[in-house]
């Protein structure tokens, strides 16, 4: 039994736009309900989704490839310390992004989170898609 997941998106926009999208608190907005970030290590960040809020402490940032951050539930923990990092690499003219989410404490939260995390990184790709001019399919 593993206690991580991980997912892939492949976005058709610029690097340094989609990292803000990951890093930001403005980005994050974008494709999730609500965020609030502390953009530095040690800061914090809070994300709503749906009617449920998370968060942590912010453990690394390497703009515009790599922020990661503690996470749990704000009401219900986890009852684990848990992880979720995304890295952000170019692929050409695309971005090719990994989420993982370590520290998982069983099997049920390792399938809710995947789906949960299924259900945003398709909002984050919808979010990136938007950052290119109407009719583009590619960045400049």
């Amino acid at each position: 039994m593993t206690d991580r997941l991980e997912l892939q998106a492949e976005v058709d926009a610029p690097r340094r736009q989609v990292f803000e999208l990951l890093a930001t608190a403005d980005g994050l907005r974008q494709w999730v309900d609500d965020a609030e970030l502390d953009g530095r290590v040690g800061g914090r960040i809070r994300l709503r989704m749906l009617d449920a809020e998370g968060g942590g402490e912010i453990l690394a940032l390497d703009p515009p490839q790599h922020i990661s951050y503690t996470w749990d539930w704000a009401g219900q923990p986890l009852g684990a310390t848990t992880v979720v990092a995304f890295d952000a690499i170019d692929h050409g003219a695309r971005t090719h992004v990994t989420l993982r989410h370590v520290g998982l404490p069983d099997r049920r939260q390792l399938e809710l989170h995947r789906a949960l995390w299924e259900h945003w990184l398709r909002r984050f790709a919808a979010a990136a898609q938007a950052l290119l001019p109407a009719g583009d399919s590619t960045p400049p």
